[in-house]
C-alpha cells in the first residue's frame, strides 16, 4: 500500500463516526481520517480524492444510495473503493448498493479486526484499480484496446486469445470461449457498440471481450465450464430484452489447437444463426484416420429421425435412441446433460415458480401444480378446464414441449414442438406459458 492514505467516514451519526475513527487509529499507513454527513459529502469531495470512503447507511437511507450513484458517475471517483456499513438495511438495498459500485459491506455491530481487514482490502483495491486504469490507458494508446468500448481490437484478436489460452493451459484452469453475434431475426437489431455494452454488463470483471468482425465478438470466460457459458448466454439475452437477441457458438478450452478452436467456433456460430436465439456447442475433437474432425450439434438427419420418433410414439422416452447416441461422443452427451440440468435451474424452475406465485396471489380459486426434472410439468385448473405445459428431455439435445388445454376431458388446444433445449430461454418460455394461461382464462370466461 501507499505510505500514507486518507479515509473519509460519511455518516449522519456522530457517535458512529467516533466509533469508527477510534478503531482506525490501529491501521498502519494512515495519514488522516476525515468525516462529514451525507449531505456535506459531495462538497467535501470537490476538494480532494480520498483513498477509501466508509459510508454508513441505516434503515434503508436512500440518500446514502444516492451518494454512491453520484460519485460513481463522476470520472474522478469511479474507482473509489466504498465500504458500506450496514445498519438495519434490507437485502434489496445492499444488493442495489453493490450494483452501484460499492467494494464491500460491513454489518453492525462493528468488530475491530473486521473493520481493519476490510479497510485494508479497500485500500489495496484502490491501488489495484489505479494500476489497471494506467495499463488500460497504455493499451488504448497502443491501439490494443478500443477507446470507445474498452474491448480488445480486431487487430490484436488472435494474439490476445492465444495468450489467454496458453495461460489457462499452463495453470490447468478451465475456460470457455463464446463467439457471439446479434440475432438479425429480431426486429430491434443492436448496433455493435450497444451490443458490446450488453455483453460487458453480462460478464464478470475478469472476463474479456474481443472484436472478431464488425458484429461478431469473442468472449473469453476464465475459470468457466460449459454450464457457466450457458449462464452467460442467458444473461446476455435477458439483458438484450424482448425485441433483441443473440446467437453464439461455444468451445470449452482443453487440448485443441488454436486454429481448431477458431474453426469450431465459426462452424458453431454458422449453425446457431440458422435458428433463432441459439447457442451451439462444438463437441470435443476426435481423431479418425489421423485427421482432426469437428462434431457439431444438430445433424439434420438426427433431427428428422427424432421428430419422426416423437410423432410415432405416444410416450416419448427421455433416453435417446442408440442411433442418436452413436452420433455423439460420450463427453458430448455428458455436456448436454450438464447443460440441461443448468437449464432446469436457471430457466425452467424459475419460470414455473414465477407463474405459480402470480396465479396463487391473483387467482386463489385455481389449482396449480408444477415439478421439474427430465420430465417437467406446469398445470393450472379450474372446474373442468385444465391447462398444462409439459417438457420432456430426450437425454441428448432436444426437448419435447407440449401445450394442452382440456375442457371437460375434450381437448381445446394441443400443440407439440421439438426444440433444441439450448434456445429455451427465460423470455421464450415465459411468453409460451403466459400465452397458454391467457387462453385458459379466456375459455373460463366464455364458460361463465
Amino acid at each position: 500500500m501507499a505510505d500514507v492514505n486518507t479515509v473519509v467516514i460519511v455518516s449522519d451519526k456522530q457517535e458512529l463516526v467516533n466509533q469508527v475513527s477510534s478503531k482506525l487509529v490501529l491501521l498502519r499507513n494512515l495519514d488522516k481520517i476525515k468525516s462529514c454527513s451525507i449531505e456535506e459529502a459531495q462538497n467535501m469531495f470537490d476538494g480532494f480524492n480520498p483513498n477509501v470512503l466508509i459510508l454508513h447507511c441505516d434503515n434503508n437511507n436512500m440518500r446514502a444510495l444516492g451518494l454512491i450513484k453520484r460519485l460513481k458517475n463522476q470520472e474522478i471517483y469511479k474507482n473509489l473503493p466504498i465500504l458500506l456499513i450496514n445498519e438495519n438495511c434490507s437485502r434489496e438495498v445492499i444488493i442495489e448498493a453493490f450494483d452501484n459500485g460499492i467494494s464491500d459491506v460491513l454489518f453492525m455491530p462493528i468488530i475491530d479486526y473486521e473493520l481493519l481487514i476490510r479497510t485494508i482490502w479497500c485500500l489495496q483495491k484502490n491501488e489495484l484499480n489505479m494500476s489497471i486504469e494506467s495499463r488500460t490507458q497504455f493499451l488504448t494508446n497502443l491501439g490494443i484496446v478500443q477507446s470507445e468500448t474498452g474491448v480488445y481490437t480486431q487487430k490484436y484478436c488472435d494474439d490476445f486469445l492465444k495468450n489467454e489460452i496458453a495461460q489457462s493451459k499452463k495453470y490447468s484452469q478451465k475456460a470457455c470461449i463464446l463467439l457471439i453475434a446479434p440475432d438479425k431475426k429480431y426486429p430491434n437489431y443492436k448496433n455493435p457498440k450497444d451490443f458490446i455494452s450488453i455483453i460487458k454488463k453480462s460478464i464478470r470483471i475478469n472476463d474479456s471481450v474481443i472484436i472478431k468482425d464488425v458484429d461478431q465478438f469473442y468472449v473469453y470466460l476464465q475459470k468457466t465450464k460449459l454450464n457457466g457459458a450457458y449462464s452467460v448466454f442467458e444473461r446476455i439475452n435477458n439483458n438484450l430484452g424482448t425485441d433483441s437477441g443473440a446467437n453464439a457458438g461455444v468451445v470449452e478450452v482443453q487440448e485443441q489447437s488454436f486454429e481448431d478452436i477458431k474453426d469450431a467456433l465459426n462452424a458453431a456460430l454458422d449453425k446457431a444463426c440458422e435458428n433463432t436465439n441459439s447457442l451451439i456447442v462444438a463437441s470435443d475433437f476426435y481423431v479418425k484416420e489421423k485427421k482432426p474432425t469437428i462434431n457439431l450439434k444438430k445433424p439434420s438427419e438426427i433431427i428428422a429421425k427424432q421428430e419422426a420418433t416423437v410423432e410415432d410414439s405416444k410416450k416419448p422416452s427421455n433416453t435417446a435412441s442408440p442411433e442418436v447416441q452413436s452420433a455423439f461422443d460420450k463427453n458430448s452427451i455428458k455436456l448436454f446433460n450438464q447443460a440441461y440440468l443448468r437449464k432446469l435451474k436457471v430457466v425452467i424452475t424459475p419460470v414455473f415458480k414465477k407463474y405459480e406465485n402470480i396465479l396463487r396471489i391473483k387467482r386463489q380459486d385455481f389449482a396449480i401444480n408444477s415439478y421439474t426434472g427430465s420430465k417437467s410439468l406446469f398445470s393450472v385448473s379450474s372446474g373442468d378446464v385444465c391447462a398444462s405445459m409439459a417438457i420432456e428431455y430426450d437425454g441428448i439435445e432436444h426437448a419435447l414441449v407440449r401445450l394442452t388445454i382440456t375442457d371437460n376431458d375434450q381437448k381445446r388446444l394441443f400443440e407439440t414442438e421439438t426444440i433444441d433445449f439450448t434456445i429455451l430461454d427465460y423470455r421464450r418460455m415465459s411468453l409460451m406459458l403466459n400465452e397458454l394461461i391467457d387462453k385458459f382464462i379466456i375459455i373460463l370466461k366464455k364458460k361463465s
